[in-house]
């Protein structure tokens, strides 16, 4: 009890206290915005990947199974570099600041990876993609880790964090909208529909990637670092000693792990669930009225936040998703209109447990950053991205190894018992996502806000 008591009015002082670096207590609308502004890109990168990608190297001729291994993968990669990435960019040392380098060492990776991944040359096969993947995965390590940890930086109390959260949320959502209404627009139109979407989506991540991450580096000034202790932990090490030291840091990234997983599968099944509900031309307006139902829900769900405590949002916002995704499951098939209607009404809480979350964790970071004296924003960022990413990309691996398994073919429409498997695997895994999330997030006494 003394511990839990300990780090609860650690909690509390975090609100308030400056400690490593030095914390900017409140930032301009249009200082946030700027921040964000490497965000577009990075979040453009997350859907395409899943819902676009496997089906343009399915449509060359790799099949579905051997996709899912790769991206398996891929994401099992991360758990090598992420930490080392994070550990990296806490310990660097330059008069232009340690995360603005890696941000532009990052940005000409990200971008020609994703070049060469969207647009592969005829006769491109499974190792083109393998070798394209792993450096894309590198790239947005390099960027997604960076950027997380300096928004941990620039935030100075409880409420702040949810603030910066929210603004790289809404920009994450925005970059999501924008990424899909050119696939949404030309799938209705071209012959080719899946090569249509990989294209134009691949084509502003590799346009927007040097400028959006220019605008952060040359626009966003670092707070400055206090003296600290030697580093030498290990980067895997330190994770280990946060996760020991802070149980619900451990429950948080279970339920983390297990919302990517939903999210993955989602993302990577949202085609074949068109499919077999018979409205296969309108897979990317169903994300599209997703992401623009959960871009305009956010402020209510800031403003909920304020008033009951991040946690306890999280999970009020967890156990409406349950409900709504039912209707995702009954939207009667071959009816557009209602089946965009419930997708739209499941993405009113979207954003929630991903802002939030990364708020909570900013809160977390403060209180281990006060009991080692140490930096540790870039490390716990990484094991925050690491669960998201290894969630993804079992999602991928499961779903299309199932699919694969029971025989299914893109492009093909599926039989009625393939259309029920389908739709099941897409709602299944989001509605245990969620539930583990209310579980963990309602459970949790430590909130500092609903502690008063």
């Amino acid at each position: 009890m003394p511990k839990v008591l300990r780090r609860h009015a650690l909690l509390k002082s975090a609100m308030s206290d400056a400690t490593l670096p030095a914390k900017v207590s409140r930032n301009s609308m249009a200082q946030l915005f700027l921040f964000a502004a490497p965000m577009l890109p990075l979040a453009m990168l997350t859907l395409p990947l899943g819902a676009y990608i496997p089906p343009l190297y399915a449509q060359a001729g790799i099949s579905l199974s051997l996709i899912g291994l790769i991206f398996m993968a891929a994401r099992i990669f991360d758990v090598v570099t992420d930490p080392i990435m994070g550990a990296l960019t806490d310990r660097t040392r330059t008069r232009f600041g340690r995360r603005r380098p890696w941000l532009l060492a990052g940005a000409p990776i990200f971008a020609v990876s994703a070049a060469a991944l969207f647009f592969p040359p005829e006769g491109a096969g499974a190792l083109w993609l393998v070798g394209w993947l792993f450096m894309i995965m590198i790239g947005s390590t390099i960027l997604g880790v960076t950027h997380g940890a300096w928004s941990a930086d620039i935030a100075g109390d409880y409420d702040e964090r949810s603030r910066v959260q929210a603004v790289l949320i809404m920009t994450s959502i925005l970059a999501s909208l924008c990424v899909m209404i050119g696939p949404a627009l030309a799938e209705r139109v071209v012959d080719d529909p899946v090569t249509a979407r990989a294209s134009l989506a691949g084509g502003l991540i590799v346009i927007l990637t040097l400028p959006m991450v220019a605008l952060a580096v040359f626009g966003v000034r670092e707070p400055s670092i206090a003296p600290t202790q030697p580093n030498l932990v290990s980067p895997h090490n330190a994770v280990l000693i946060a996760l020991k030291r802070q149980v619900f840091l451990r429950r948080l990234l279970f339920a983390d792990f297990m919302q990517g997983l939903a999210g993955g599968v989602i993302v990577s099944m949202i085609a074949f669930y068109a499919e077999a509900k018979g409205v296969p031309r309108v897979a990317a307006q169903l994300l599209l009225a997703f992401f623009v139902s959960g871009l305009i829900c956010v402020p209510a769900w800031i403003w909920l936040s304020f008033r009951l405590g991040k946690a306890k949002t999280i999970g009020i916002s967890s156990l409406v998703s349950i409900g709504l995704l039912m209707l995702v499951a009954l939207a009667p098939a071959g009816q557009p209109a209602l089946i965009l209607a419930a997708f739209g009404a499941f993405g009113s809480t979207m954003g929630v447990w991903i802002f939030l979350m990364k708020s909570i964790l900013s809160d977390l970071i403060e209180i281990e950053e006060k009991e080692t004296g140490e930096p540790r924003a870039g490390i716990m960022f990484a094991l925050f991205l690491l669960t998201q990413k290894l969630g993804g990309a079992f999602a991928v691996g499961i779903s299309y190894l199932i699919l694969g398994l029971g025989g299914f073919k893109p492009g093909v429409t599926p039989s009625p018992e393939m259309a029920v498997i389908i739709i099941a695997i897409t709602v299944s895994a989001p509605i245990i996502g969620h539930a583990v999330m209310a579980l963990v997030t309602l459970t949790w006494k430590g909130d500092a806000a609903s502690s008063g």
